[in-house]
């Protein structure tokens, strides 16, 4: 009964799909390319680097975040997930999820590669605060609202795909609170752990 009402018993059942295991592929596809491009960045060129360590260190003084920096950050986040849900109702749903995916991982991959290009062993702190334990969170979340969301659009009418959403509605609450675990660790922890070493 637990775990029916937690929705474990869901996400066991999706994790355990084809569609679970292609969405991960694509995604690690995607990561392996952003990899790749990331450490081809011209070594001389700081441009990428500067824009990329200045976004990660915004208010790394300790303020309290700007309401344009929490909108931006809440929608980084949400968009990712509404775009999934979105994208599964209309006709090349697997496609797009998967187009969907390996952006998401090419993005991930190359700021990670672009940070540790640059900024060597410095660049290993900045990824693990700034990126890795973000996505920690986040990438279940996206693996497990695309394959709901596909779950559904793949086995219902149309007309009936917002209505059938509700079959996998516990996954979605799910990955919404660990995206939203996301945004806050990026919002709160980032700065202030990056300000403490001085980034």
């Amino acid at each position: 009964m637990r775990q029916h009402i937690f929705g474990f018993s869901v996400v066991r059942r999706l994790r355990q799909s084809p569609v679970f295991a292609f969405l991960l592929a694509v995604l690690l596809c995607g990561m392996l390319a952003g990899c790749i491009t990331g450490m081809h960045i011209p070594q001389g060129n700081e441009t990428y680097v500067s824009e990329l360590a200045q976004l990660l260190a915004s208010n790394a003084a300790g303020k309290m975040p700007s309401v344009r920096t929490v909108a931006a950050c809440l929608a980084g986040a949400y968009g990712w997930m509404l775009a999934a849900i979105i994208l599964a109702a209309i006709p090349g749903r697997l496609l797009w999820i998967a187009l969907l995916m390996a952006v998401r991982g090419f993005l991930l991959a190359f700021a990670m590669a672009a940070v540790l290009t640059q900024s060597g062993l410095w660049g290993l702190y900045i990824c693990l605060v700034s990126i890795v334990i973000s996505a920690v969170l986040w990438l279940p979340a996206m693996l497990l609202a695309g394959t709901a969301a596909l779950d559904v659009g793949m086995n219902r009418e149309r007309s009936r795909y917002l209505f059938s959403l509700k079959r996998n509605g516990s996954v979605l609450v799910l990955s919404a609170i660990l995206l939203l675990g996301s945004v806050l660790w990026r919002l709160l922890a980032v700065p202030v752990l990056l300000g403490f070493a001085g980034a």
